[in-house]
């Protein structure tokens, strides 16, 4: 990856395109970080559903943060709403997978201590 400055912040150049980082109205890096844990955990539990054969219809996940009021308000807290849909999920096995994701996931181990990681599941039988 390559970033190149510009008028506004930085262009990241990546073998699979090009994304502006700045602060005014693209990317800004702290959404890049919250963006991160959240894709993270989401394709951490993926893989365990996966290697349950754990069907189903769509996972949807949302993400905030919480940041200190002090400058330069570094990032305190994450959240990862994460909700996942289908029919006749066994939501007791699907719990038991979830609570395995964060210590899963390198970006949350890589933030551990310096930001919060609050993962919350939401199961929704279609």
């Amino acid at each position: 990856m390559t970033l190149r400055a510009d008028d506004q912040g930085f262009t990241l150049t990546h073998e699979h395109g090009t994304m502006k980082i700045n602060k005014a109205g693209d990317f800004r890096p702290g959404d890049l970080l919250e963006t991160s844990i959240g894709a993270c955990s989401g394709l951490v539990f993926k893989r365990l559903l996966a290697n349950r054969k754990i069907n189903y219809s769509d996972m949807i996940i949302e993400t905030d943060q919480v940041r200190a009021k002090e400058d330069p308000e570094p990032i305190k807290k994450v959240g990862v709403h994460v909700t996942l849909k289908g029919a006749d999920l066994d939501e007791k096995l699907i719990r038991r997978l979830f609570t395995h994701v964060y210590t899963n996931c390198t970006i949350a181990q890589s933030v551990k201590g310096a930001i919060e990681v609050e993962e919350t599941l939401e199961i929704v039988q279609i």
